[in-house]
C-alpha cells in the first residue's frame, strides 16, 4: 500500500480508522479491502467519495458502492471523464454504455484509441463485442490486440466459432 500510495504515510492511524469507518457507513462491506486495491481512497476526501457515489447514480448507475468496489480506481476518477468515457462509448455504437461500464468497469481505464483498435480487430474477426464485454471482460481489456488473429485461425484449425466461450478457453489454454 506505501509503495503504491506513499501519501498514505502522512495519516494518522485514528484518520485512517476514521476513514474506513467513513467507507463502511457508505456502504462498503470490506473498507479494509477497498483501500488495499486502491489506497488513493484513503487519501481521497469522505465528500468527494461521497458525490462521486451520488454522481454515478445520476448517470444512472444503480449500485455506485458495488462499482466503486469491483473498481476503486472510479472513485480516483472526475465525474467529468466518465461522463466523456460513457459519451465516447456511446459513439461507438455501444448499446447501453452504463450496463458495459457496470459489468466491465475497467472499460474506464482503456484510451479511446485503444478501444477502438480492439473494436476494429472484433469488427474484422466478426465476433460481437458486447457479447465478449459480457462473457468476461479479459477477452476485451485483458488480452492484448496481437493475440486476436492467431486465436481466430486457431479457432478455424479446430472449426470452432470464435464465440467468447471458444476465444476464452483457447486464450487461457495458450494454444494459440
Amino acid at each position: 500500500m506505501i509503495t503504491n500510495k506513499p501519501e498514505v504515510l502522512t495519516l494518522s492511524l485514528k484518520n485512517i480508522d476514521t476513514k474506513l469507518r467513513n467507507l463502511a457507513d457508505m456502504g462498503f462491506e470490506d473498507p479494509v479491502a477497498l483501500t488495499s486495491k486502491k489506497p488513493a481512497v484513503l487519501t481521497t476526501s469522505q465528500r468527494n467519495i461521497l458525490v462521486k457515489l451520488h454522481g454515478l447514480r445520476r448517470k444512472g448507475f444503480r449500485d455506485p458502492v458495488k462499482l466503486a468496489t469491483m473498481y476503486p480506481i472510479i472513485l480516483t476518477f472526475s465525474l467529468r471523464n466518465i461522463d466523456i468515457k460513457l459519451k465516447g462509448l456511446a459513439e461507438r455504437g455501444f448499446n447501453d454504455p452504463v450496463a458495459l461500464a457496470t459489468v466491465a468497469p475497467s472499460i474506464f481505464s482503456l484510451s479511446f484509441r485503444n478501444i477502438d483498435k480492439k473494436l476494429k480487430l472484433c469488427r474484422r474477426l466478426g465476433v460481437n463485442i458486447e457479447t465478449f464485454l459480457c462473457y468476461n471482460t479479459m477477452i476485451f481489456i485483458g488480452m492484448a490486440s496481437k493475440h486476436y488473429i492467431p486465436i481466430l485461425r486457431r479457432c478455424r484449425t479446430l472449426e470452432q466459432e470464435p464465440t467468447p466461450k471458444n476465444v476464452y478457453r483457447i486464450y487461457q489454454d495458450k494454444s494459440f
